[in-house]
């Protein structure tokens, strides 16, 4: 087939298959949609491929150093579906023409290789990585912040649970004294019932209650908790009785007239041992003084 036959034919290919508006397609165009689908042709002109390629071609007569174009002597014939196969393939190509591309670079003297004291900037700027740095900060100021939340919640559950159990103590604790107030009020009915019995036991019981003490042995008790005679009581503890101006003058200590013990002067002119000698008088705060400054 002639050329332009064939430049014609793709000119033909590419003006069939150029979109057309949409009020150009006529109602015979229309899609039918009971048609049955059919495959696509694919169309391989290698002679067209062949003229395209001619025509972006580079120069021959350019050195390789401005081109830098390798290319893979042996042909591929691999299956298409085979993957394994295929990328083996494109290994060994890349493989080729890097081996090759280093001997022509070597052959031209063409450096390809970094210099040891050759400094190369960051792919990253400054900017960004600061970004970058900032943001990791922040990161991790939160995660502190995060923390130092949930500990602080922690803390609050805790403090309200030793609240919590505080109340609860006190609720206990009033309880009881409210049942050792109701013991004791049963016993006073007891007591006003039966007057015989003494009132120093339950006003000792009230106080131990009222204090949150436990219960002490009543005043006058015995070993086992009997009350004792009222004649051993007396005799041990007292009888009680008036004590306001137990140190008053009466009649019988006015017209006594007996030395009193310990010496001195006797009542109303008595002669008496006399006191102990009085020991050396102290000297005033001068002589102190004086004799202070002396030393």
């Amino acid at each position: 087939m002639p050329a332009h036959n064939l430049s014609e034919d793709v000119s033909d290919d590419e003006a069939s298959f150029a979109p057309r508006p949409v009020d150009e397609i006529s109602d015979a165009e229309s899609v039918d949609e009971d048609a049955v689908p059919r495959q696509k042709i694919e169309i391989d002109n290698k002679i067209a491929l062949e003229r395209i390629r001619n025509t972006i071609r580079l120069d021959p007569s350019l050195s390789w150093t401005e081109t830098l174009v390798v290319s893979y002597p042996e042909t591929i014939d691999v299956d298409v579906d085979d993957d394994l196969n295929r990328e083996l393939a494109f290994y060994k190509q890349a493989l080729h023409s890097a081996q090759a591309a280093k001997s022509l670079a070597a052959k031209h003297n063409f450096p390809f290789t970094r210099p040891s004291d050759y400094f190369a900037e960051m792919v990253k700027s400054d900017a960004h990585m600061e970004r970058i740095r900032q943001r990791l900060l922040d990161e991790s100021a939160a995660i502190k912040r995060s923390e130092e939340k949930r500990k602080e919640r922690e803390g609050k559950k805790f403090g309200k649970q030793v609240q919590m159990e505080k109340l609860q103590e006190r609720q206990r604790g009033k309880k009881e004294m409210e049942e050792r107030l109701k013991g004791l009020k049963r016993k006073r009915k007891g007591a006003l019932d039966n007057p015989q019995e003494d009132d120093d036991g339950f006003d000792v019981e009230v106080e131990d209650a009222v204090s949150d003490r436990p219960t002490k042995r009543a005043r006058g008790a015995g070993p086992g908790g009997k009350k004792l005679p009222r004649q051993v009581r007396d005799k041990k503890f007292g009888f009680g009785g008036p004590r306001k101006r137990a140190k008053q003058n009466t009649k019988a200590s006015t017209d006594n007239f007996e030395p009193r013990a310990g010496g001195g002067k006797g009542v109303r002119g008595a002669k008496g041992k006399g006191g102990a000698k009085a020991g050396a008088k102290r000297p005033g705060k001068s002589r102190r003084m004086a004799a202070r400054s002396r030393s």
